[in-house]
């Protein structure tokens, strides 16, 4: 299965070719043809020339007749690939992003920001224009030990800068093609939030676009309520972050122990058991761990349980430490003590366009036995329909040092978190509507199992579900009002806007 969530692939971008792939996002991935209920083309006659002519050096107006047009419209998820903009601006400066902004406004033409670009939902997409910043991917190390990232920059360009130069490390995700920008704002999670945080929990500055066309910093001192929507508050609601000032950490003398095990379903719930024992055991937070149910869709001999991971420490202190697992004799194993960055590559994969539909759930208590024989028993009677469809159940270890602050520090809510669960499936060119509302239909059936049983509805803003209901609440808790006066405050006229955008308090609750 060639999904971005695929917890058994790794080192993908330890290849130049894996590596260029992931950040131009040129693969060989086919789209499925099946309709997203686009929204309906702007009706709106815009004057391209004007705002090509107002462009500076370095940043480029895309038309459809363009190119590079259609690589650079094609979202990450494929199932919202029908959404087509009229037009994309690639900037290479702040100012060139707020000129595009400024055009789209007086055009009256709506308008996405786009990063990496690998919003589940499609959000990152739109009808109107594309405002990309991705040619604006500059990693600088300053003198303090910090490290500033310019808008457009992916955890890719992160760990290359970090391997090649700066030795400096922000906690970042494991998918290379993943934007900072869009991973910061809505919390933040990888291979090191146990040890050093969410990656908003490392944020000290960023330079915000907003959609009066000012151009800001937002830190604790200056705009200081906007800077605590920007850690957790989701991309696309408050303006255009052009750039991130982040504490980092010198991992120029750190090491770590690179773990890969798969079992069969039948060792699930033993594995999980252990797992949560050794994960609540782990008072230094030197361990972190991804637990997959998948049945990719390819027969049964191929229904596994995935554990990947890393121990910041020697191998024979991780062998100790996860003896019970390797007693259960898992089918395949690997362990690897590594530099640090040679560990990131281990852990990373690339980010090939697929056709995928996510939802999650962030529990606030393990999970017990029933609940783990609940996911296995699924993964086990998982229907593809058609050869290669997938359906998953992963869990993203939380707690640690992104558990510490409390809900209301930043705008993430979800800081007494024990996984971050994400239920999905991806599937293949030529599935019909028919079958993808079957697949939906089983993957609806876990979440809801699971939300009941761990007594939960909460999810996580970054692995965003368009079928949500109450996602106010479920993506950030008591915070949402907070995050509703920063948005009236910001942008009361909704210039960003989207399905699951923070909605500004109308007139009648802001003179409350």
């Amino acid at each position: 299965m060639l999904d971005r969530r695929g917890v058994l692939r790794a080192g993908a971008y330890a290849s130049t070719a894996g590596l260029v792939a992931a950040l131009t996002g040129n693969d060989n991935a086919g789209a499925s043809h099946i309709p997203s209920a686009p929204a309906p083309q702007p009706a709106v006659n815009p004057n391209w020339q004007q705002l090509e002519n107002a462009l500076g050096s370095g940043s480029k107006l895309h038309l459809p007749k363009s190119r590079d047009f259609p690589a650079l419209a094609r979202p990450w998820n494929l199932r919202y690939e029908d959404r087509k903009p009229m037009g994309i601006v690639s900037c290479a400066s702040t100012k060139d992003v707020r000129t595009a902004l400024l055009w789209a406004k007086e055009n009256g033409m709506p308008l996405a920001p786009r990063a990496g670009g690998h919003n589940y939902a499609g959000y990152s997409t739109t009808t109107g224009l594309i405002i990309n910043v991705r040619p604006m991917n500059q990693v600088t190390a300053l003198p303090d030990g910090r490290l500033r990232i310019a808008g457009g920059a992916t955890n890719g360009d992160v760990a290359k800068a970090g391997a090649g130069k700066t030795n400096l490390y922000v906690p970042g995700g494991r998918c290379v093609g993943v934007g900072i920008a869009g991973l910061t704002l809505g919390g933040g999670l990888g291979f090191n939030d146990r040890k050093w945080g969410l990656t908003c929990d490392n944020l000290v500055e960023t330079e915000v676009v907003l959609a009066n066309g000012k151009i800001v910093r937002a830190n604790r001192e200056e705009e200081p309520e906007l800077f605590w929507a920007c850690r957790g508050g989701a991309g696309g609601n408050f303006g255009i972050n052009t750039s991130f000032l982040f504490d980092a950490v010198d991992v120029s003398r750190t090491t770590a122990t690179f773990f890969r095990f798969t079992f069969g379903p039948g060792s699930g719930e033993e594995v999980m058991k252990i797992v949560q024992e050794t994960l609540a055991d782990d008072r230094e937070n030197d361990l972190d761990i991804r637990i997959e149910f998948e049945n990719p869709g390819t027969g049964p001999h191929d229904v596994n349980v995935a554990v990947l991971g890393q121990y910041l420490g020697d191998e024979s202190a991780l062998r100790t430490r996860l003896g019970s697992l390797l007693r259960l004799n898992p089918a395949e194993q690997s362990i690897e003590r590594l530099g640090f960055w040679a560990a990131q590559e281990k852990l990373s994969m690339v980010s090939e366009h697929e056709t995928v539909a996510s939802r999650s759930l962030v529990p606030h208590s393990w999970l017990p036995p029933t609940t783990v024989k609940e996911i296995v028993d699924w993964t086990l009677k998982w229907k593809p329909y058609r050869k290669g469809n997938s359906g998953y159940v992963t869990l993203f270890a939380m707690g640690g040092k992104a558990g510490a602050p409390s809900a209301d520090a930043t705008a993430f809510p979800h800081r007494n978190g024990k996984f971050v669960i994400d239920v999905g499936t991806a599937w293949t060119e030529g599935t019909t509507p028919d079958e993808v509302h079957r697949l939906l239909a089983q993957t609806g059936d876990i979440h809801g199992g699971l939300s009941k049983a761990l007594k939960t509805n909460a999810a996580y803003v970054n692995f965003p579900d368009p079928d949500l209901t109450d996602w106010q609440t479920a993506y950030y808790g008591s915070n949402y009002d907070r995050l509703r006066k920063a948005k009236t405050h910001y942008d009361p006229h909704q210039v960003f806007r989207y399905a699951q955008g923070i909605e500004p308090l109308r007139h009648s609750e802001a003179g409350s």
